[in-house]
């Protein structure tokens, strides 16, 4: 039986050979923090591991796992992130979880302007097909609050998301149409929501994050309004 003395030299040898694990896995530091993270929190690995590194690495690629496990023992509700670092399906995680860590994704974002980061953590949720939610959350997100810049920076990621292929056009279709269904209820507590929701999807139109039957079917208080400048001026019943 193995030791944790045999699995720390294990995981030892595993951090000497990155530099050589990146030529075919260029993401084998992050990979590897993440086993390392797990295996510490299992009891695989001695506590006092990364305590050991500490000071004593020269290898970037090894320093960048080291890190990885320390941050990932560090943060908040550790355990519910490291149970899925083996490899465990995010879509195994109950829905209302998902929600929450879309809902602190996109408020993270709201904060640092960061797409990069955002779309880090979308990929690491591990629910491409959950991704319509996503949509969902960051036009709600938009309608309360009440602001411009929030428009734009969500733009900003919805656009990004969408050249990169992690929204296609159906989850972007879905997640605008529930907040058409239900700005009526939306408008209770945020009563410029249909204004907002009009300037939104205009502005999303026009830096081509939706297709123009999503634009004309935005609900607009059963009155007409003016479309964008590409339909010639015309008014749209």
């Amino acid at each position: 039986m193995l030791s944790q003395g045999d699995m720390a030299r294990a995981f030892d040898k595993m951090l000497k050979d990155l530099p050589d694990l990146i030529l075919d896995t260029p993401e084998a530091p992050q990979m590897l923090g993440q086993f390392i993270a797990r295996a510490i929190a299992d009891h695989v690995l001695p506590m006092d591991f990364l305590d050991c590194h500490k000071g004593k690495v020269d290898c970037e690629h090894a320093r960048v796992a080291l890190d990885r496990a320390a941050v990932l023992l560090s943060m908040k509700r550790e355990m519910v992130r490291l149970d899925n670092v083996w490899g465990v399906g995010g879509g195994l995680r109950p829905v209302k979880h998902l929600v929450k860590e879309m809902n602190l994704l996109l408020k993270e974002y709201l904060i640092s302007g960061d797409v990069a980061e955002a779309e880090h953590c979308l990929r690491d949720l591990e629910v491409p097909h959950f991704h319509h939610e996503l949509v969902y959350e960051a036009v709600v997100m938009v309608l309360e609050s009440n602001g411009d810049t929030a428009s734009h920076t969500m733009m900003k990621l919805l656009q990004s998301l969408w050249k990169t292929g992690l929204i296609t056009v159906d989850q972007m279709n879905r997640g605008f149409q529930r907040v058409y269904n239900e700005l009526p209820e939306i408008c209770l507590d945020v009563p410029h929501a249909h204004s907002i929701m009009e300037n939104f999807v205009d502005l999303c139109y026009q830096e081509s994050v939706i297709t123009k039957q999503l634009r004309d079917t935005c609900p607009s208080r059963g009155r007409k309004r003016f479309v964008s400048e590409g339909d010639g001026g015309m008014i749209k019943n």
